[in-house]
């Protein structure tokens, strides 16, 4: 097992109910060549159309008639939906939808009510329609992006980055040297088994300030990390509301 540092940043308490919400995931963006994303006609007319029944029966009655949400549940549509779910992939929605979706009775529906939900979701957004119907299958593989392509994750996301642990001058701590940000969905520090595949990852060119990080994390210093928690961006710079900080290898090399 790894030695592990948890940090509960000022935020947590939001960032907890946004991910119980959103299921377990964390992005990672497939090479240009492979990439699908739901502007290539990932499911058919007659799929969105079943959906439309299932969504209008089991879901209108808390995100409403247009999606727009409601104090009790968040919009499906329109630009907060892209601030939540861009960035990141349909087998995350689907995953949340059916782990927690109908709210009074979850989880109850077929796998095909829920994928012809998504498919109903996507057409509403304007995502174009295609030739096949959207299957579990390769679910993972279909990115949520804007219709310009991808883009940086937004602020007040729950990131996933790993770097190397650095004091700063002001005897704060940064991560230097690190990946972009990618979203998660688990605030909690990865399991041993993915501690151990990050190893592997290459660095990158990313600084990020580390915020609320308790306890003291000096005996990492110089560690290879992973850092989750809330991202705030910023003109001096971006910073991680920290949740959890684990180490992934005791050197740290670009």
């Amino acid at each position: 097992m790894h030695p592990h540092v948890t940090a509960v940043g000022l935020m947590l308490s939001a960032v907890l109910v946004l991910a119980a919400g959103l299921g377990v995931a964390s992005v990672q963006a497939g090479s240009q060549e492979s990439r699908t994303t739901v502007w290539d006609g990932v499911y058919t007319a007659d799929q969105a159309a079943r959906g439309k029944v299932v969504y209008d029966r089991h879901c209108s009655s808390c995100h409403l008639a247009d999606l727009g949400g409601s104090s009790e549940a968040r919009p499906l549509a329109g630009d907060r939906f892209m601030e939540d779910w861009r960035e990141d992939t349909v087998h995350t929605l689907f995953t949340r939808i059916r782990s927690l979706m109908p709210f009074d009775d979850p989880a109850t529906l077929s796998d095909d009510a829920y994928l012809d939900t998504v498919a109903y979701i996507l057409q509403f957004n304007g995502f174009p329609v295609g030739r096949l119907a959207l299957t579990a299958e390769g679910l993972a593989d279909i990115q949520i992006e804007g219709r310009d392509g991808p883009g940086q994750v937004p602020s007040f996301a729950l990131v996933q980055v790993v770097g190397c642990l650095t004091q700063g001058f002001d005897a704060g701590w940064i991560l230097t040297s690190s990946t972009d940000a990618v979203r998660t969905r688990d605030p909690s520090g990865s399991t041993a088994d993915e501690l151990r595949a990050l190893e592997a990852r290459p660095l990158g060119t990313q600084t990020f300030t580390l915020m609320s990080v308790y306890p003291d994390p000096a005996s990492h210093a110089g560690h290879k990390m992973e850092a989750k928690g809330f991202l705030i961006r910023g003109p001096e710079g971006d910073r991680i509301n920290v949740s959890a900080l684990e180490m992934v290898a005791a050197a740290c090399e670009p």
